[in-house]
């Protein structure tokens, strides 16, 4: 009898200690929750078989400009912009590629419909030679199109930039994964880093930013077009609101992020696409000297517009880096990056906390450093155009 009562109560002493040290590993301290799956920005959306033909169509190019000796600074990216059509949401390109002669354009030309043609039956080009020093493909994926390729060739007046391009690069969705996000502080970079206002480590995201003094901005959540079977998060601005529980969730928003320089929208093609609703966010921001940086989650937003006109300082994202997390897509994204800042002379890019996206950051990191000059996104904002 004595055996058995040692033998149960050894049993019990050792499921105890197996309990405590489970509770231990999950809560204690500096270690990561595992929370349900954090919902990024509305341009995820785009179905699988898009993001396949839309990375095909981006090798092809790359390709027959690689194949045909053009050279990276004659490559420039005019436009990326958001498009909305059936539920899909993917990045629209328009890309200029600049040739030396009509010869090389017309070996580009012949270079990109054939590895187009290749790509199969989902891929449709429609070309327009001319008028003048000009070629144009609209590429479509199925019934969508993705990109507008112009070829230019001629002798026109080339463009004198003085300085090197700039380019700010926001880390989005902060606050949800305190060991891929403070990775990011390891990047010898100056990077933005907008934070979501009730994640389990924003607080702990927050402190260590002030600590190295890094640039912070609330990741602001606000109502998305799938609204509510799309949820942006709590502290969210949506369209139901007045003008008062506005100011009031803006309020409380804000002081979960401490020393912050700017907002950006999390989600919000719904809200950005509201003149009434935006006037008060801006209003506010203005009131507090902040910034506001235009996320495009839609083509129709009217924040970027609205707050220069009411003199808010502010910026558009241009590029989103990890839409997709395969390696060769998010190349292809940063290359748009820099191409844009190129013809632009500056240009901000979003990323979010993927441990792919610290990767691409860190490969580029001496290329970035050597080419342009990488700023913290307060530095690209602006009143005016």
């Amino acid at each position: 009898m004595s055996s058995r009562l040692w033998l149960t109560g050894g049993l019990v002493v050792l499921l105890g200690l197996v309990v405590f040290l489970s509770l231990h590993t999950v809560f204690s301290p500096g270690r990561s929750v595992r929370k349900p799956p954090l919902l990024y920005e509305e341009i995820y959306s785009s179905g699988a078989d898009l993001k396949k033909n839309i990375l095909k169509i981006d090798c092809a190019f790359y390709k027959s400009l690689y194949d045909c000796g053009v050279k990276e600074k004659d490559v420039l990216f005019l436009n990326v912009q958001p498009r909305h059509q059936n539920g899909h949401v993917w990045d629209f390109a328009e890309i200029l590629v600049k040739c030396p002669d009509q010869q090389c354009a017309l070996k580009v030309r012949r270079s990109i419909s054939d590895r187009l043609s290749a790509l199969g039956s989902d891929i449709r080009i429609q070309r327009t030679d001319g008028p003048g020093d000009r070629i144009v493909f609209r590429i479509f994926a199925k019934a969508f199109q993705t990109h507008e390729i112009t070829l230019r060739f001629g002798t026109g007046k080339a463009r004198i930039q003085k300085d090197l391009p700039e380019i700010a690069i926001i880390i989005d969705d902060l606050g949800y994964n305190a060991d891929t996000d403070f990775s990011f502080f390891k990047l010898d970079l100056p990077l933005s880093f907008s934070v979501l206002p009730y994640g389990p480590f924003t607080q702990s995201v927050v402190r260590k930013a002030n600590r190295e003094g890094r640039e912070l901005l609330l990741h602001l959540p606000m109502e998305p077009k799938k609204y509510p079977s799309v949820k942006p998060g709590p502290g969210a601005l949506l369209l139901s609101m007045d003008a008062r529980k506005i100011r009031s969730v803006l309020a409380r928003d804000l002081t979960r992020v401490k020393a912050v320089r700017g907002v950006n929208n999390h989600m919000g093609s719904s809200f950005t696409e509201d003149r009434e609703k935006m006037r008060v966010v801006l209003d506010e921001l203005k009131k507090r000297n902040l910034f506001f940086v235009d996320s495009r989650t839609t083509r129709n937003t009217v924040a970027l517009a609205m707050a220069r006109k009411l003199g808010v300082p502010a910026a558009r994202r241009r590029v989103f880096l990890d839409n997709n997390l395969e390696p060769r897509a998010m190349e292809i994204q940063m290359e748009r990056l820099l191409g844009m800042a190129r013809h632009l002379g500056s240009a901000v890019g979003i990323g979010h906390p993927h441990r792919e996206t610290y990767a691409l950051l860190e490969r580029y990191s001496r290329k970035i450093k050597a080419r342009f000059h990488m700023v913290p996104v307060s530095e690209l904002v602006s009143c005016t155009n």
